[in-house]
This record gives C-alpha cells, sequence and structure tokens, in this order.
C-alpha cells in the first residue's frame, strides 16, 4: 500500500454550514460561478485575460450517456495550424464541489486561452455533485472524461500521446487526484474501500492516464485544519455523507491526494496563493513536498494573489505541460527500439524476472524506468527481481557487467 499521507489543510469545520441555502453549498450563496452574494470559487478573473469565443467548439457532449447535466463537457479547438490532430488540456471548475453545470466558467479567458494559443484542444467537463452522488463520484466522471476523449479521439481530433490536466479549487483537488491514482481501481485505507476508476460510459476499456498535472488552489487533503487560517466550511464532509474526519477518518483519507502519492505518479505544478483565505496557500506547499519527497517530478510557484487562477502563471503551466510533452516524445524512439528487444535475455515467473541468457554470477543490478528513474537495485540472485510493484510501462535492467536489458509489463 502506498504511504498515507497526513497533512494540514483547508477548510475550517463547521458542521452547521452543511445544510445552508437548503442543503449544499451552491443555492446562491457558496458559488462556483462567480461572487453571487458569497465567496468566489470560480476564480479571480475566471473570464478575463482573453476571449475564448473566436474558437470552434462542440458543446454538451455527453461522455457517459446518461443525459445528465454532470455528465456534459465542451471541447475547444485550436485555430487551423495545418495539424489533423492535437494534444489535450482538460480544465475543471472551483465549485467546493457543488455544482453540476460550471463548465462555461471554467477560467475560459485564462487557463482556456492559453492552452488554445499554444495549440492544445481545451476541454472542460461538468461533474456531478455531492448532492448527485457522494465521492468518488466525482473522481469517476473525471476518469470517465478522459477514456471518452480516447475513444473518440479520431473524431474530436485528438493526439492522445499527451493529455494534461488542470483544475482550480475543488477542480485542483480533482486534478490532483486524477496526477496520483494512475492505474489504481480500487484502493483500501481501514474499513474503507472505494472504487476510485468506476465503469462509467462506453469507452471502459479505454485508459483514464493522464501524463501531467496543474493544480491551482486546490484542497487537496481537507483531513487536518491546522494549515492556516481559510473561512468555515466544510464541503469535504458533504462529499462523504455529511461525516467529518474524527467520525469517518478512512473515508476522509481517500478523499485526499496525499494518500495515494508514490513515485509513479503524474509530474505536478502547483500554484497557490498567499493571500488565499479559503484554501491556505500552505496546503499546495504541503502536496508539493510530499512529491517531491516522493521522487515526483513537480514545480511549486506560490504568489501573492488570492483564491483563483493567477493567470500571469498561465505561461509557466505551459511551458510546464510542453516540457513533459517534449519529454515523452523523446522517448517514444527508445520506447519503439525497447519494443524491438522486448525481453531478450530475460526470463519471466509470475512476478519475478531473471537473466536467462549470459553469465553474470554476482552482478549488481539497478532497475529504472525509461527516464532513468532508480525504482530497486541489489546483487542478482536464485530469487530474480521483484517486479510485482511494476505498472504497466517499460523498464531497464543496467548489469554490473555492462550489459542492458530491457523490457516491457
Amino acid at each position: 500500500m502506498k504511504r498515507l499521507f497526513l497533512l494540514s489543510l483547508c477548510f475550517m469545520s463547521m458542521g452547521a454550514f452543511a445544510q445552508w441555502n437548503g442543503g449544499g453549498w451552491n443555492g446562491g450563496g457558496w458559488n462556483g460561478g462567480g461572487n453571487n452574494g458569497g465567496w468566489n470559487f470560480g476564480g479571480e478573473g475566471s473570464n478575463n485575460g482573453g476571449s475564448i469565443g473566436e474558437y470552434k467548439s462542440k458543446k454538451d457532449l455527453d461522455y457517459v450517456g446518461d443525459n445528465h447535466i454532470g455528465h456534459k463537457l465542451d471541447v475547444y479547438f485550436p485555430k487551423d495550424d495545418g495539424k489533423e490532430k492535437h494534444n489535450v488540456i482538460i480544465h475543471i471548475y472551483g465549485s467546493a464541489w457543488g455544482r453540476n453545470d460550471a463548465k462555461g466558467e471554467a477560467d475560459l479567458g485564462t487557463v482556456g486561452v492559453a492552452a488554445l494559443k499554444a495549440g492544445y484542444i481545451f476541454v472542460t467537463p461538468n461533474h456531478r455533485t455531492y448532492n448527485d452522488a457522494l465521492y468518488p463520484a466525482q473522481i469517476n466522471d473525471i476518469k470517465a472524461v478522459v477514456r471518452y476523449l480516447r475513444g473518440n479521439a479520431e473524431e474530436l481530433g485528438i493526439d492522445t500521446s499527451f493529455i494534461g490536466i488542470s483544475g482550480f479549487s475543488s477542480g485542483g483537488h480533482l486534478a490532483s487526484l486524477m496526477g496520483v491514482t494512475r492505474g489504481v481501481k480500487t484502493y483500501t485505507v481501514g474499513s474503507a474501500t472505494m472504487d476510485i476508476e468506476g465503469n462509467l460510459g462506453k469507452y471502459t476499456n479505454e485508459s483514464s492516464w493522464v501524463d501531467a498535472v496543474c493544480d491551482w488552489s486546490g484542497p487537496v487533503d481537507c483531513r487536518y485544519k491546522s494549515c492556516g487560517s481559510p473561512i468555515p466550511m466544510a464541503p469535504e464532509d458533504d462529499m462523504v455523507g455529511k461525516c467529518n474526519a474524527q467520525q469517518c477518518p478512512d473515508k476522509h483519507a481517500l478523499l485526499g491526494a496525499n494518500t495515494f502519492i508514490d513515485p509513479y505518479d503524474a509530474p505536478t505544478m502547483v500554484c497557490h496563493g498567499s493571500t488565499d483565505n479559503i484554501v491556505p496557500q500552505c496546503e499546495g506547499k504541503m502536496f508539493y513536498d510530499n512529491l517531491e519527497k516522493a521522487g515526483v517530478e513537480c514545480v511549486y510557484y506560490p504568489h501573492g494573489g488570492g483564491h483563483g487562477v493567477a493567470g500571469d502563471y498561465t505561461d509557466e503551466m505551459i511551458e510546464f505541460f510542453e516540457g513533459i510533452r517534449k519529454k515523452k516524445l523523446e522517448n517514444q524512439a527508445s520506447v519503439k527500439a525497447i519494443d524491438a528487444v522486448a525481453s531478450q535475455g530475460l526470463c519471466f515467473d509470475n512476478d519475478k524476472v531473471y537473466i536467462c541468457e549470459g553469465s553474470c554470477e554476482n552482478c549488481t543490478y539497478i532497475l529504472t524506468d525509461v527516464l532513468g528513474k532508480v525504482l530497486s537495485q541489489g546483487v542478482l540472485n536464485d530469487n530474480g527481481i521483484n517486479i510485482s510493484q511494476l505498472r504497466k510501462g517499460i523498464y531497464v535492467i543496467r548489469l554490473s557487467s555492462g550489459k542492458t536489458l530491457k523490457f516491457s509489463k
């Protein structure tokens, strides 16, 4: 099981707010689309910074097929650059998980325009609220979005070799979860087991894998609240059935992105403002520190703004995504070469791999991924090399004899 990280964060608990305005946070007070008399979860300048209306789009695509408003998405296309296909950036709106209809307010003029100008297809999905269905329904929805995009890649002109995901506030939480649950189907903490992947839609054979994440001011783990002085609200309790972290610690652990961190997670950018009075900046810093500690490629951009998407940092987001995308492209040639010689010189028995050609008595080995990250090392013996914890992918074994062997799992 992955290491369980416990950290401070987020909103001061106040159960009396749980049903404010008739149930949930979206009755006209806590509102994800803008500052309509309450707190603004839609982002500072959600629709500022540029015009998205000049870009072609397809609206209200049903990514599950059940006609639920929470299962609709919009797709915006970059201007004609002569390419038939483009990579994708998905962006998830903020709403304290309390709106199922805010895709049209998902930081279109900041994140959206930046993505489109950089040549990406820009996708904004709705997702269900905790009033529609309890967690993990919300992450199940976003997993289904990615599978839908892969299943309709030809029709939408999508190059699936790189899919980045971004999110603001509660959307940043869901985007971050996408990055740390790649390959996770179900997960258990204590007495609670949840189906993180889900089985929504027609494209369950497709992968929900994302290649990189950008978290804008996300409440990634609401279990501990000593990290700052945010406003007194606790929508995370509603996410797991009106149950706080003391009453339902295992469910809250499964809601926290830090629970799932391991070295194989998606490269992640964290951007968070020092004057954020809804999700304190130290929350983003803690998430970044935990990713870095685990060896995950990550960057952190603290800034002086409040709770919102800082439009000045969308250039950094594009630069980060482009760096990951190009690194992946650079490795494609080596992956093809690996596929051509996969498993030569190696023998496999269940979850063990052995050197089966040539002599390597008392050899030491280093097992890495294709990016060179060391996953294990030691002395070769009759027990072989344990690969049970490896996910699907391409791996390299370097022997002290100078020989290099490559295999796919």
